[in-house]
């Protein structure tokens, strides 16, 4: 992978290029023996103000520390005549320069992400890194930095890769052969996966649908994808009243482990165990697509400024996550039941698993403050999937209800997309406002109360509007086996989030406790799920299993007896419905 390029050879690689103010990169993967990639660029019109190389502390929609500077293994500059210029780390992600402007050419070599062992800060792999004999991944942020000062010029990267191989992604490809980015932002924004791939394309309305797959022993196809997902599409061209994009590209990977998926503007990358497609699998697989593809939505066409042009030194996060990521859930689950894919008890049963699981977290934190903190919260942002989602389902009721019926968050959402869309943000500051103004002056209180503020959500009180009766003490399913207890994810370990008041080890297991090994196994990323899986399939009420808990570093070995689980949050059809509350779930259930 160190491969080292003359001088001479440097200048002809890039001799096609015209003189523009754009950052030039170059990638030779034709080597790829040893996890780290040798990124040779080529910058232009630098000054002193461009002494500072930047390498992203995070990105946006990943809600996690990442310090890619700490996977950088050398860094050299060189002036015209090849001659190195004094360079020094000024900091976790930062190199300066000493003579910016004699600049010719910088080589670096960066490692990995996914193979790059860790202390802290793991990154996750569909927003990492990843080099590998057959496929390799590239996120941007993982790969090129920025000059200070520069963020917002243009990029070109030239890959040079296997002749067999394939390229997915979104960029797209000018006559010499170099991906274009529009400015940094964008080639962070812009995903590609290279290698022995599968691609298969289609036609959704006007917009064109292209998805990309490395299965490792080729067990699944891109038209595998493309046939479970179809309809999900259509649904999301039907919800959105044509979908606002030319072209979308869908990255997929599977190999050892289940890691989950990650949106980007005109693209996303999914990154699964490889296995055959199980009806389980499948699921996982269109409720993803889902969630993923609606980002197309916001906040491709609906964000702030501060998502406009993002702070990859010092990020400042955004307080409407709310709206990025709870009502990107909503819709995904309320689209397919709109269209008929799924049925209206399938719909309260995830309705009633969020809830359950939004139970695992402070009620003490706002929608607001969670967005404003997700970095720092990073063991709780998972909330604003969960009760996130639930909020933007009563939003919708609340703004149907208001409206006898004609105007539902579908309808102000498609009516916002056109007000703003890619090039217009809306104002971080007054965005509440403005959605108040274009809405019922009723809907600041529901901002106030459920979003920026911690009330008890209206549940029972929303869903008898549309004749849904909510119960919110149910009882124990007898089917169903626990330890009364919620399992979370911290980014590193699994952790106990929560000890329910009434689990017969309340006394014995505590909240922050690791999860370190169930009946002798170690928990990872990549077992988790079979492990538990399986606990649920062949065990019942009374058995036991081992557990291993860590707890200020020190193994406390437990022998634990499954429980009954407790069942909360039930939703039901309300069968003697008013005529008014069955006329507004009617409208409520279709697309307007």
């Amino acid at each position: 992978m160190k491969t080292k390029f003359s001088f001479i050879l440097f200048l002809f690689l890039f001799s096609a290029i015209p003189s523009l103010a754009q950052q030039k990169f170059y990638l030779d993967l034709n080597d790829r023996g040893n996890d780290i990639f040798t990124v040779t660029l080529l910058p232009q019109k630098l000054s002193e103000e461009n002494r500072i190389y930047q390498f992203a502390s995070t990105a946006p929609g990943t809600y996690e520390r990442m310090d890619l500077g700490r996977f950088v293994r050398s860094f050299q500059a060189y002036d015209k005549d090849g001659n190195e210029i004094e360079t020094k780390q000024e900091s976790l992600n930062q190199w300066s320069i000493s003579q910016p402007e004699n600049v010719e050419k910088i080589i670096y070599e960066i490692e990995d992400t996914w193979d790059t062992p860790v202390d802290s800060d793991y990154v996750y792999r569909m927003g990492g890194s990843n080099i590998e004999d057959d496929n390799v991944l590239i996120n941007g942020h993982c790969l090129f930095g920025y000059f200070h000062g520069m963020q917002s010029e243009p990029i070109l990267v030239k890959i040079d890769y296997p002749d067999d191989w394939l390229a997915g992604t979104a960029l797209k490809l000018n006559d010499d052969g170099y991906y274009e980015a529009e400015t940094y932002d964008h080639i962070v924004d812009s995903p590609i996966l290279l290698g022995n791939l599968t691609r298969e394309s289609t036609t959704v309305s006007e917009t064109k649908v292209d998805v990309f797959t490395y299965s490792k022993t080729g067990l699944i196809k891109s038209s595998d994808i493309l046939g479970l997902i179809e309809d999900i599409l259509k649904a999301e061209d039907d919800f959105t009243k044509g979908l606002p994009v030319d072209d979308y590209t869908f990255l997929f990977h599977f190999q050892d482990v289940s890691h989950g998926a990650w949106e980007h503007s005109y693209s996303s990358e999914y990154i699964y165990k490889e296995d055959s497609l199980t009806e389980r699998l499948k699921q996982s697989i269109r409720e993803t697509v889902a969630h993923e593809f609606f980002h197309i939505v916001t906040p491709l066409n609906i964000h702030s400024e501060l998502v406009e042009k993002f702070n990859f030194e010092k990020p400042v996060m955004s307080q409407h996550l709310w709206l990025y990521e709870g009502v990107t859930e909503w819709a995904s689950h309320i689209l397919i039941l709109r269209d008929s894919i799924t049925t209206l008890e399938d719909y309260l049963n995830d309705l009633h698993r969020k809830i359950m699981y939004s139970d695992n977290f402070p009620d003490s934190i706002s929608l607001t403050y969670l967005g404003v903190n997700a970095v720092d919260l990073h063991d709780q942002y998972i909330n604003i999937y969960m009760k996130g989602a639930v909020v933007a389902a009563l939003l919708d009721i609340r703004l149907l209800d208001l409206s006898n019926g004609e105007r539902g968050l579908r309808d102000v959402i498609n009516e916002l997309s056109h007000k703003y869309g890619p090039k217009k943000p809306f104002n971080e500051k007054t965005f509440f406002g403005d959605f108040t103004a274009m809405t019922y002056p009723e809907i600041a209180d529901f901002f106030n109360r459920y979003v920026k503020g911690t009330e008890p959500l209206p549940l029972k009180e929303y869903y008898e509007k549309i004749g849904i009766n909510y119960v919110k003490e149910g009882g124990y399913d007898s089917s169903q086996i626990s330890l009364g207890i919620q399992v979370g994810f911290d980014g590193e370990n699994f952790i106990i989030a929560k000890v329910d008041d009434e689990s017969p080890y309340s006394d014995i297991l505590k909240a922050g406790d690791i999860i370190d090994k169930v009946d002798g196994e170690k928990l990872s990323m990549a077992n988790v799920q079979k492990i538990f899986s399986q606990i649920s399939k062949t065990h019942k009420i009374g058995d036991k299993i081992e557990m291993t808990v860590l707890r200020d570093d020190e193994p406390i070995d437990l022998e634990l007896t499954l429980i009954a689980r407790k069942n909360n949050h039930i939703f039901s059809v309300n069968e003697n419905a008013t005529e008014k509350e069955i006329e507004l779930r009617n409208a409520w259930m279709r697309n307007l």
